[in-house]
Parts: structure tokens; sequence; C-alpha cells
């Protein structure tokens, strides 16, 4: 999966993560609609990072890149693993396409690293009927 260099270490780990573990068919969702973000936003220390596909100032998400499925649910949840620090995370979907990395331990102290140990990944068990 390419990734943009607008994606710090630990958010290219979630996000790769998260693209490993989905079925071929989810994956290439993820991936479509990872490439497509161009704006990120990271609030509240850190503790939810946003993102978007912008076009023309406009939130506009590839068609052909989205999940059946446009409500909001958890796509994954993750633990990472950063100088003795664990950061339990999710990766959430809203409107049909990967929405936000969120964790209630703020993630703005892994923003100088090299990124995180991924320790686990846990997939939505609906992911195969979310994505049809």
């Amino acid at each position: 999966m390419k990734m943009s260099r607008r994606f710090l270490g630990f958010e290219t780990a979630c996000l790769e993560a998260v693209h490993s573990a989905l079925p071929s068919n989810a994956a290439e969702l993820f991936a479509e609609q990872v490439q497509s973000i161009n704006k990120i936003q990271r609030l509240l220390e850190w503790k939810e990072i946003e993102f978007y596909s912008m076009r023309w100032f406009k939130v506009a998400w590839p068609s052909s890149a989205l999940f059946t499925d446009s409500d909001e649910f958890v796509l994954a949840t993750l633990r990472l693993h950063a100088d003795g620090v664990e950061y339990p995370v999710k990766v959430w979907s809203v409107g049909g396409h990967v929405f936000s990395i969120e964790s209630d331990t703020p993630l703005k102290p892994l923003r100088d690293g090299h990124g995180p140990k991924v320790e686990t990944v846990r997939v939505n068990a609906d992911i195969e009927q979310l994505c049809a």
C-alpha cells in the first residue's frame, strides 16, 4: 500500500497494520481510501486523528473506494507499544471510509519516534458484510 509523506510514522504503522489484517476485498478499498487522504487533523493532544479526502475545499471521497456500510463503526482495534507505554487505538470508519485513529491515551508523544511496534490488530468481525 502506497503511503503519503503526510502521515507520521505511527499513523503509517496503524494504517499498514489494518490494511494487512483486512480480507482482500476490504483491503483494496481501504488502500484506495488511504491514497485519497489529503488532509489530516490531529485533535485533543492527538487523541483523535481525522482523515479527509478534499476536492475544491469540500470533502469528496471517491465513490469507487467506499465500503457498502456507510454507518459509523470500529474498523479495527490495535495495541501500540513505544518506550514502555501501551497505546490502545481504534480505527474508525464513517460514511463508508476510514475516518479516524482514536485513543484514550494521547498519541502526540509518538510524533518524534520512528513508529511504535504494533502488537495486536483485531479487525471488526463483520468486515466481510460491511464491505460486500
